[in-house]
Formats: structure tokens, sequence, C-alpha cells
């Protein structure tokens, strides 16, 4: 009887800890075609939001950086615009970023999110992790 309960704790244990919370919106589905779409729909969003100097991308995909403000809080978001959608689910399925996504989410500081051919990586700089959660159901509606 004790093996079943310790198999069941296992089996939750396992299943728990991969568990990402789902976009409201499908990848593949989104408006988000470029970098400038998210720049743009941030901005009707009503976050401020400025283009920074990007850091260079290892992977092969185009790289944009963005400061983004609403309220007290501060986000740096990377955003990296790949060949196809494909390439990037690619990139945001990779157990490293996947592992990146987790203690980004678990610090309640951000995350990373696929949008279309964009793998968006997103920091919350200074604020309330609320307001991180918040912006990444933003990203997961667009």
């Amino acid at each position: 009887m004790r093996i079943i309960y310790w198999m069941t704790a296992i089996i939750l244990l396992l299943t728990g800890c991969d568990d990402r919370p789902k976009p409201k919106l499908a990848a593949d589905k989104s408006q988000l075609k470029a970098a400038t779409d998210l720049f743009w729909a941030l901005d009707e969003k009503g976050y401020i939001i400025s283009k920074e100097k990007p850091m260079t991308s290892r992977h092969g995909c185009k790289p944009s950086e963005y400061l983004a403000k609403k309220g007290d809080a501060i986000f740096r978001i990377s955003v990296f615009h790949c060949g196809d959608s494909d390439q990037a689910k690619e990139l945001v399925e990779h157990p490293k970023t996947r592992h990146v996504d987790s203690l980004l989410r678990n610090h309640g500081e951000g995350g990373v999110i696929q949008r279309g051919p964009l793998e968006i990586i997103v920091r919350l700089t200074h604020g309330e992790k609320k307001a991180a959660k918040e912006l990444m159901d933003v990203l997961g509606g667009l």
C-alpha cells in the first residue's frame, strides 16, 4: 500500500515540475509576427516602451531588446525573431530555455513564451511580482 502512495507522489511531483501555464492563445494563432508588433501591442495595452541595444543572438534569430514600464514595474524584454514558428518553438522547448523559464516563473519575475516566429523572454527588473504575471498573461493573449 505504501508503494502506491509513493508512486502517486512521485508521478504528481514529476508532472507538476514541468507544468507551465498555457497561454490564452496558441503560439501559431498569435498576431505578433515581428518584434515591432510586440512594441506596438504593448504600447496599446498601456505600457511605456523603449527600444534598447539588443544582445547578440547565438542561435541565428534576429534580436531586439525593449524596456517596458507600467506603474512601478519595469521589464527587460528580449525578442528573437526566428525564420519560422518551428525554429522559435524549438528554442522555447529546449531544456535550457525551459529551465530559465521555470526559474523566472517560480520567482515571479517573468518567463519565456513563443508567439508565432518570436521567442520572447521577459524579466522583471523592478516592481511587484504580480506585474510580471500580468504581463505574461497579456503576451499569452497577443
